[in-house]
């Protein structure tokens, strides 16, 4: 009986989330806003509040925490990151001096009360909330206070990545974690599956780890089973 391959222990695993490893596309401005954020020595008075939204897959995630990670990296505790699906901390009198939360628009009532309390508190001394959701902040269904906190400040529409700047960052993705994407196999991803970020990066992080399970080379063969096995296929995607 022929066993399914084991998936080896991926040496190349994905880093945590960074500024540098986010493609940034025609985000310039907010990358920009985010990463001033983190920067201690900065003269500049941080905004009270920076809010970013836009649809799904477009990297709000992503950049919340690559600022909480950037912020925490020479101060642990400087930054705190939490989503609308997570358990608040009991305490919002918190010490950070930087805020994220991601999913904003989908807070709970206890978390809208926690968030509005710890606005208040961080905010007098410098400290910033950075916060994301679907729609722009003004439309958010939360309590009109903590709304208009969280709008008093920076608001950016993030917007996904041009469709001619897939394949470059695709390729630079795959030399991240070590091999080379070959003109077939970029071509086959790019036609074949869902063109956003997301999506691509997950294809590329599953056919190298299942041709180093394989000890075979990524062909356009091994990615057609990689996408049938998983279900990834999207059929309605353009040929490029």
């Amino acid at each position: 009986m022929v066993q399914a391959p084991q998936i080896p222990f991926d040496f190349f695993a994905p880093t945590p989330a960074s500024f540098d490893s986010f493609v940034v596309g025609d985000n310039a401005e907010v990358v920009t806003s985010l990463y001033a954020l983190t920067d201690r020595a900065s003269p500049v008075k941080p905004p009270p509040a920076v809010a970013i939204w836009g649809g799904p897959t477009v990297g709000k995630s992503h950049l919340l925490a690559a600022t909480a990670a950037a912020t925490n990296a020479d101060n642990p505790g400087a930054a705190v990151l939490l989503a609308a699906g997570d358990a608040f901390p009991a305490d919002p009198f918190v010490s950070a001096r930087l805020i994220c939360v991601d999913d904003a628009d989908r807070l709970t009532a206890a978390q809208q009360g926690w968030l509005f309390t710890a606005f208040n508190h961080i905010v007098p001394s410098g400290g910033t909330v950075v916060v994301s959701g679907r729609t722009p902040p003004a439309q958010w269904p939360l309590r009109d206070d903590l709304r208009t906190r969280l709008g008093s400040g920076l608001i950016f529409e993030l917007v996904a990545i041009p469709q001619d700047a897939l394949p470059g960052a695709l390729v630079e993705h795959a030399a991240r974690r070590g091999f080379q994407l070959s003109d077939e196999v970029l071509t086959y991803i790019l036609s074949r599956s869902r063109r956003d970020v997301a999506s691509l990066w997950q294809i590329v992080n599953g056919i190298d780890a299942l041709s180093l399970a394989r000890k075979r080379a990524v062909t356009v063969p091994l990615l057609r089973e990689y996408l049938a096995r998983n279900n990834l296929s999207d059929s309605g995607a353009s040929e490029v």
